[in-house]
């Protein structure tokens, strides 16, 4: 062979070759809109749903839930209960935070104490109130002048222990079956006790943050986006597919829906897209559904006027008309006539809750006339109006509309301000009460009608209207702590009743979620508790 054709020869093996490489090495990347700009992303101080989507994606729990939505290890290797369902013993596999450190089951110890003890002031705090202890140390008012050493106290009688490095003991005050499914969720992920408590600001920045799952945080540009690689620390990274992914912050319904079909996005949670979208889209097959147990409903903060008086709570319950705005202005719903919605098991476990608890909401139009007029407003003549609360999308601007065009109509209460706001800031002005009302929505933590009613207790981190009864506060500890099944519905269904009739908020609907996906983007885990995870994602040729 002549040395020019040598010389072409190579050079034509030498661009397959490049080419090969370049293409075996091509980026996996995918982008996601989880819509408002996380407050946080410390696993003890979150508390809505698209904080949640990032968390899920850089950490691991005990367990964790693959495709199909079944509970499998993660964390913890392995574990066993006890007869009685009141002791779990985690065996934990060799593990590592992103920034080398082994992770031990005082790990464990450490992240949970830490978001029960009422110091932390972790809006999920009562979501450990399962375990053994946790009750009667969340519960300290930190205000008191003992309260250091009634914390002291109460650490020691916590039912959270490291036998050693690989095992974590947990004890219950009653059997709780959706517990496993419960260490899963973010506020039991584990956080590193040294990064933590060396700076207070570790979490808000991709240079400080530390985590455990199969991304990692590598940017965080506020108002925009989060930015994810493939965690090379990672126990179970063979597993990972996906090179990087960039969560966007995008709070426009119509603005996600145009930057999906044209390519720039591969994932959109279809919270927020207008209902005439989601009408064309439905046409043209671009939008799936997931049914997920959730529910819209507007929060009342019961402690400034005018919804510190019940009668003008319940008139406001009473006197909208649910069937069209779940049909005309949300589309995909159904209206709720009560609190909890629908897909959860009752005592008898053939049986929905929903169904047997029945409808606690009937619209009554004269019957809020009467209580707004023994309220000392009658035909509405003086009310002092109120302001409405939102984020920047436009469903969430329908819905707001439309309820004050009911109150508007029904009750002659003209003087509503509607507000919108980013979702940022709603949520910093929610978690600080400082509303009248806002919009608002709950989607399942765990699979028990529990996980819509705690967040009402007194003292719950999420009861944002600080709405408060000592009878429900004792039924929703009833279900909470009783080894009786029957015992424990019939309190959550008494609580939930106290809870409307008294107008602790004003639900109104329950939604299939729509979704859009690119079509080669496989191996996601959708689930009706509304989790979004990618750790086993791949991107199809």
């Amino acid at each position: 062979m002549n040395i020019k054709k040598m010389v072409i020869l190579f050079i034509a093996l030498t661009l397959v070759a490049s080419f090969g490489f370049s293409a075996a090495c091509k980026e996996k990347a995918i982008t996601f809109n989880i819509g408002g700009d996380p407050s946080t992303i410390d696993p003890a101080k979150t508390s809505t749903v698209n904080e949640g989507a990032a968390l899920v994606q850089i950490f691991d729990g005990l367990v964790r839930r693959n495709p199909e939505g079944e509970l499998t290890p993660a964390i913890a290797e392995s574990w066993e209960v006890s007869p009685d369902g009141t002791v779990y013993t985690f065996k934990l596999r060799d593990a590592k935070f992103t920034n080398g450190d082994t992770i031990t089951a005082e790990d464990f110890v450490y992240s949970w104490t830490r978001v029960i003890d009422p110091r932390t002031g972790s809006p999920y705090g009562y979501l450990m109130t399962y375990i053994k202890g946790a009750n009667a140390l969340n519960s300290i008012d930190i205000s008191s002048a003992d309260a250091e050493a009634q914390i002291a106290d109460a650490m020691k009688n916590l039912g959270v222990e490291a036998i050693d490095d690989k095992t974590l003991k947990v004890t219950l005050v009653a059997p709780a079956p959706y517990f496993l499914g419960l260490t899963a969720f973010p506020t039991y992920y584990p956080v590193n006790k040294k990064v933590v408590e060396s700076n207070d600001g570790w979490a808000d920045s991709a240079d400080t943050y530390v985590s455990n799952g199969p991304f990692k945080l590598v940017d965080w540009k506020h108002g925009q986006k989060l930015s994810l690689v493939k965690n090379d620390q990672y126990w179970d990274k063979e597993n990972v597919k996906l090179d990087k992914i960039d969560l966007l912050i995008i709070e426009q319904g119509s603005t996600e829906v145009t930057m999906f079909e044209t390519g720039q996005l591969d994932i959109v949670w279809g919270w927020d897209i207008p209902i005439t979208e989601v009408q064309r889209l439905k046409k043209e097959g671009k939008v799936g559904f997931t049914n997920q147990i959730q529910n819209r409903y507007q929060a009342l903060n019961s402690k400034k006027p005018p919804f510190d008086d019940p009668r003008i709570r319940k008139a406001l319950l009473i006197s909208i008309s649910r069937e069209p705005i779940a049909t005309n202005v949300m589309g995909n719903s159904v209206p709720l006539y009560a609190y909890v919605p629908k897909g959860l098991v009752d005592a008898d476990p053939s049986k929905d809750f929903r169904d047997v608890g029945g409808n606690l909401i009937e619209e009554n139009i004269e019957e809020a006339k009467r209580l707004l007029a023994e309220a000392g407003y009658p035909n509405g003549e003086g009310f002092p109006g109120f302001e409405i609360l939102y984020t920047t999308n436009e469903k969430n601007k329908a819905i707001v509309e439309a309820l004050a065009g009911m109150w508007s109509k029904n009750l002659n209460i003209n003087n509503i301000t509607l507000k919108n706001v980013e979702g940022r800031i709603r949520s910093q002005l929610r978690r600080a009460g400082d509303f009248q009302m806002t919009s608002q929505g709950w989607a399942g933590d765990y699979l028990d009608p529990l996980t819509f009613l705690e967040i009402f207790l007194s003292d719950s981190g999420q009861n944002d209207g600080k709405w408060s009864n000592a009878e429900y506060d004792r039924l929703i500890k009833v279900a909470q702590t009783t080894f009786d099944r029957e015992e424990r519905y019939e309190s959550m269904h008494a609580a939930e009743k106290i809870l409307m009739d008294e107008a602790g908020c004003i639900p109104f609907s329950t939604e299939e979620v729509p979704y859009m996906q690119n079509p080669k983007l496989k191996g996601i885990l959708r689930n009706a508790l509304a989790q979004t995870d990618l750790k086993w994602a791949y991107l199809e040729d």
